[in-house]
């Protein structure tokens, strides 16, 4: 499936310049979300915003579609307009941090609903995440799926980043990947 990875944003309340270049748990927030759409075609939809963080795709052989940064929906219903996008499509914000894999099973949950949309949440909130279908305009009815508490972090703050940090340590223990 065909993933809008969202890297236009203006990264003012984490302030530290562009955020999917901003480093949490050894890699740039846009790296973390490459790692999780590795298996999907990725778009990488930057604005006048995020320069950096388009040259830095485009290095990695990611295509790009530079939006007018007028806001997420926005830019992601203008990106499936001019790209003629015609069927769902996953659209995920570059600012997550993913403790678990969770893409796989947010388009299992997808293909299982006969609603348009899908919104990911966790406790409740939307983390980010979503599957539209660009064919229907306006407000879609969407289902809700829910993920395991912890799954991702999605970074705002200085204390989402040390969150993150501490999940991922932890994470990586649980799997081995690291000594204590």
């Amino acid at each position: 499936m065909l993933t809008l990875l969202m890297c236009g944003g203006k990264g003012t309340r984490l302030g530290r310049g562009e955020k999917p270049l901003f480093e949490v748990c050894g890699m740039k927030l846009v790296d973390h979300s490459l790692l999780q759409y590795k298996d999907f075609d990725v778009i990488g939809v930057t604005s006048p915003y995020t320069p950096e963080t388009e040259k830095y795709l485009a290095e990695r052989g990611v295509e790009i579609y530079r939006s007018a940064g007028r806001g997420y929906i926005e830019d992601y219903s203008e990106a499936c307009d001019e790209l003629s996008i015609d069927e769902p499509v996953v659209v995920a914000s570059a600012d997550i941090v993913y403790i678990r894999d969770i893409a796989f099973d947010v388009v299992e949950a997808y293909m299982k609903t006969v609603k348009p949309a899908l919104t990911v949440v966790m406790e409740g909130e939307p983390v980010g995440v979503n599957i539209i279908d660009p064919l229907f305009s306006g407000w879609q009815e969407e289902e809700i799926y829910s993920i395991e508490k912890d799954s991702i972090v999605n970074v705002n703050t200085i204390d989402d980043v040390k969150r993150a940090e501490r999940l991922w340590t932890t994470m990586r223990k649980e799997k081995g990947l690291q000594k204590d």
